[in-house]
């Protein structure tokens, strides 16, 4: 799975070395960068253009509304998913972050717990744009957080997934359904590289067929753990 690109926008170093810290724990994402200002901000999208963006309110320059702005307009770039990290409670600000369109808002202080939500709810979010050509409604129902586990799901595997690895996959849960898998774990048992048993456990993660947790090893490594819902 390639890794989803970050770009950290807080002008206080401490929380984004911390956020980035966080972020970097969690399979599947790399902060390509920090920046204290607007302006930093702005010339770090046009260099990296990230896939995620974690946005504070009150920069030293300007607004970060001003770079959601930038960032809708300018670069008229609609699959930047921009997540607000700030402790502006104002209904105005909320109203005018809704309006952009961004995918989350998270309130200071930081909740770290809710921080690895939104990572992972983002992550089964690009999955599923990633995996499908076109929607039906209950896929839409999942992609808008909807339904949950309670939609019914396509029959019709996604572009990148053969449906007899598939299947193997979802044998070799269902006969210890209790028992969490990792990547390299599944890899052994279906007999294919740990890279793509990777790619179908993150595909059942996205329909909503398993649970991920982090846990660490003993090098302080996090790795996902998967078990069926």
């Amino acid at each position: 799975m390639n890794k989803r690109t970050v770009l950290i926008v807080e002008d206080d170093n401490r929380i984004a070395n911390i956020v980035a810290k966080t972020i970097a724990k969690i399979d599947g994402f790399e902060v390509i960068g920090i920046a204290s200002s607007a302006g930093e901000a702005i010339d770090l999208l046009d260099c990296f253009s990230p896939e995620l963006v974690f946005l504070d309110i009150s920069l030293t320059d300007s607004s970060g509304l001003d770079v959601i702005k930038y960032i809708r307009q300018d670069l008229s770039a609609i699959e930047i998913c921009v997540v607000m990290l700030t402790a502006a409670k104002d209904v105005e600000v909320i109203q005018r972050a809704i309006s952009y369109g961004v995918f989350d808002y998270i309130l200071k202080p930081i909740a770290f717990s809710r921080l690895n939500q939104t990572l992972e709810r983002y992550l089964e979010y690009s999955n599923r744009l990633e995996h499908n050509d076109a929607f039906e409604q209950e896929d839409l129902d999942l992609l808008f957080h909807k339904s949950g586990k309670s939609a019914v799901k396509s029959s019709a595997a996604p572009k990148g997934i053969d449906r007899i690895t598939l299947d193997k996959v979802r044998n070799v849960m269902k006969g210890k359904p209790d028992t969490p898998y990792t990547a390299e774990g599944m890899s052994e048992c279906i007999g294919t590289s740990r890279t793509t048993a990777r790619r179908y456990l993150e595909y059942l993660l996205s329909s909503n067929e398993v649970v991920a947790d982090i846990e660490y090893g003993t090098v302080g490594r996090p790795e996902r753990h998967y078990v069926l819902t």
